[in-house]
């Protein structure tokens, strides 16, 4: 196990091209075809699985940090604190993607396009805000705090990342009448709300414009993740670190 340890090998930190993933995409009047419906379904179903995958091991990994109170283990655990969140957050606008796609009912999918919209905005609000209030509670702004143990490489994706939420915030209300109509359930205007046509792609690429945002992150924080790691095993190397 000793020489196991000394021999891994682990890749440079991902110097990632974010942009792409907060491009806008305006909607063309596409219609989904049965057979693109059922391919977006299961490329969800393979999204869904491949991310459920990591909730178990990601919430062990805080459980085993949670009670230790050095810099070291309080970094970590705030890095894959915001992991759990992002992950989660995946998985459920995926889902609720899924069953708007799946739902042939009229009311169905009018209720579950409404569900996806209190996901995404709520989603984006929790991730980073709409404004000082909401962008001080959010799980980004947990990270400024532990980002001096970091390289250049990792502040600098930070800088880079923060930018590009911001433009986010700024660029639409997020679906903020929706969220609250159907979290309030105000009878009257959300059965008006729900009156709007269903344009089936433009719901998607909504949907998607929050799924691209936390996927954004994830790859940040998995960097940061690497940088955690490599400087166990460097320590680990030098003797600093042994095994129980």
């Amino acid at each position: 196990m000793n020489d196991d340890l000394k021999n891994i090998k682990f890749s440079p930190i991902l110097d990632y091209n974010y942009a792409p993933l907060f491009e806008e995409v305006k909607y063309n009047g596409k219609t989904l075809t049965d057979s693109e419906r059922k391919e977006f379904v299961t490329m969800i179903d393979k999204t869904i699985a491949e991310f459920s995958s990591e909730l178990p091991v990601i919430y062990n990994i805080l459980k085993n940090n949670k009670q230790q109170d050095d810099e070291y283990h309080k970094t970590y655990y705030t890095v894959v604190s915001v992991m759990l969140f992002v992950v989660m957050t995946m998985i459920d606008s995926m889902v609720a993607s899924k069953y708007f796609i799946l739902a042939n009912v009229d009311y169905d999918r009018r209720f579950m396009r409404g569900k996806l919209k209190v996901i995404i905005n709520e989603g984006f609000k929790r991730l980073y805000g709409f404004d000082n209030s909401t962008n001080k509670k959010s799980e980004w702004n947990r990270l400024p705090p532990i980002l001096r143990y970091f390289p250049e490489v990792i502040k600098s994706q930070y800088n880079d990342l923060t930018c590009r939420l911001k433009q986010h915030s700024e660029s639409s209300s997020w679906w903020k009448e929706e969220r609250n109509l159907e979290t309030h359930i105000d009878a009257e205007n959300l059965y008006e709300s729900r009156q709007e046509e269903i344009i089936e792609s433009k719901v998607m690429m909504d949907s998607m414009k929050l799924y691209s945002t936390l996927l954004a992150v994830k790859i940040f924080l998995t960097n940061i993740h690497d940088c955690i790691y490599k400087s166990l095993l460097k320590k680990y190397n030098r003797g600093e670190l042994t095994e129980e």
